[in-house]
Parts: structure tokens; sequence; C-alpha cells
């Protein structure tokens, strides 16, 4: 017999929720909207998750009709920047970044080369007494 999830009802096959979900009503529906403006993105926001992804219809209530036109109209407020394609998170305003922390972003990577180039072998200075003798002559002046 499978396991229900309530501890006070043991061994039973099927269990009768406690209560019955509320139907959701479609918002727009409801306000008889033909249109949903994309330029009013206060409204829009909404229907968009704190990942800034479209809020399905079992979450929102809204009816088919209308979540179609809803994601039409965020991904219009998304091309004209008045929604974010992606999560804004932190103090900073700066998206999340992909991949694991320590990689930096593909701007701050350094370019990566084959081969490094050959160094020189590092010069060594020479001894003070080479360096008087280096030293070129003193010009001779006409007396």
């Amino acid at each position: 017999m499978p396991e229900t999830t309530r501890p006070d009802i043991k061994g039973k096959k099927w269990v009768k929720p406690r209560y019955a979900p509320r139907r959701k009503v479609c918002v727009f529906c409801k306000d008889k909207v033909k249109v949903i403006d994309y330029k009013d993105a206060e409204k829009l926001k909404n229907f968009i998750s704190d990942r800034s992804k479209i809020e399905p219809r079992r979450r929102t209530g809204t009816c088919a009709r209308h979540q179609r036109l809803l994601a039409t109209a965020i991904k219009r407020a998304r091309h004209l920047a008045l929604l974010p394609f992606v999560p804004v998170l932190g103090r900073g305003g700066e998206p999340r970044p992909r991949g694991f922390e320590g990689r930096p972003r593909f701007a701050e990577r350094q370019p990566q080369m084959a081969m490094p180039p050959a160094q020189p072998a590092p010069v060594q200075p020479a001894p003070a007494a080479e360096v008087a003798q280096t030293e070129p002559p003193a010009p001779a002046t006409a007396s």
C-alpha cells in the first residue's frame, strides 16, 4: 500500500485533501481586457517570477487566450528594455554570474595563447670595474 503524506492516516489508499483549492479567475477576463498593453510594465511585473521567467497559467490563473497575449506583451516589453531578460540580484544590480564563482566573466578574461612568448635571458649587471673600462674616452680639447 502506498504511504500517505499525512501521518495521522496510515495505510489508506486514498485520502481526501484537507481543503479544495480555490479556482483562480483570469484577471483580464474579469476586467474585460481585449488587448494587453506591453508598455504597462508595472502590471506585467506581476506575471514574471523573481528569476524573470514568465509565470505559468496554473500559478497566475490567466486563461489560455490571455496567457498567449501576456507572453507576447512581456516579450515585447523585454525587447524595449521595459522588463529584464535576466534577474537583477544584489545591491550592485548585476545579474547572477554563470558557472562557478571563481571564473571571470568573458569581458574580464585574458586572451589565451597557444604558447607563451619566449622570454630573453635576464641581463646581469656588470661589475663596477668593468663599467669604468667601458666608458668612452673623453674628447680631446684643442689647445
